[in-house]
């Protein structure tokens, strides 16, 4: 049982930057997790405004770049993220020439469609080999958690999007990794009063772990794998 294990940990290692036939990577551009609502249909999407170019969620992977490596600091105020000195891969809210620039846009829905002028964008699943968290920053730089499924997946894991504008955030992952991230966009419709939901849409993040880190790993694995089968051999 443990030498299958091993297979296929090494295996998901191996192929973890590789991305579906037919899906672009998004590696240092500027993007949005988009969200559009017309004819009474919600269209969630990723916009490359960078390059002006529009995907489907299952088009496209969001990439996390190994520079995006850092580690979590030791005030109280990031516990959030895990214990201080462990590692964490950030994509954050100020560009960074080698790492790619996310937030959640609403630019294409019509101010005054949505009671509150706001439209929720639930964090519904993650699938991952970690934890995921995206938090901003207060006006005197106190960080401030949006969603995180460190402490399970509630409805209060969602960001109040606000139509016509786009807003830049921190977006965290635990372990390097492929990880399945499922959003709702949702708002009561001012014409009718009616609550109305996207329903899950799942977006690919792909967190790449230094090239010296990934080696280790898979070598590690590789020679516990080797060892197993020689004891099992015995």
């Amino acid at each position: 049982m443990r030498t299958m294990r091993a297979k296929i940990l090494i295996a998901s290692l191996l192929t973890t930057a590789l991305p579906m036939a037919g899906q672009s990577i998004l590696t240092t551009e500027h993007a949005d997790i988009g969200v559009a609502y017309e004819d009474k249909s919600w269209n969630l999407h990723v916009h490359d405004e960078t390059n002006d170019i529009e995907y489907a969620p299952g088009e496209v992977v969001l990439r996390v770049n190994p520079s995006a490596l850092g580690f979590i600091s030791a005030s109280p105020a990031f516990r959030f993220l895990g214990n201080a000195g462990s590692p964490v891969w950030v994509l954050p809210s100020t560009q960074k020439a080698d790492l790619l620039f996310l937030g959640f846009g609403a630019e294409e829905i019509v101010s005054g469609m949505f009671v509150g002028d706001t439209v929720s964008m639930r964090l519904r699943s993650v699938t991952g080999p970690g934890d995921f968290t995206v938090y901003d920053f207060d006006s005197f730089g106190n960080p401030s958690v949006i969603m995180s499924t460190r402490d399970g997946v509630t409805d209060a894991d969602r960001f109040q999007a606000v139509p016509g504008a786009h807003s830049d955030l921190n977006w965290a992952f635990s372990q390097p990794g492929t990880y399945t991230v499922n959003f709702e966009a949702s708002g009561t419709l001012v014409e009718d009063g009616l609550l109305s939901a996207s329903g899950p849409v799942a977006y690919t993040f792909q967190v790449i772990p230094e090239p010296g880190t990934w080696a280790l790993m898979v070598v590690g694995l590789g020679a516990g794998w080797v060892a197993s089968r020689r004891r099992s051999a015995r």
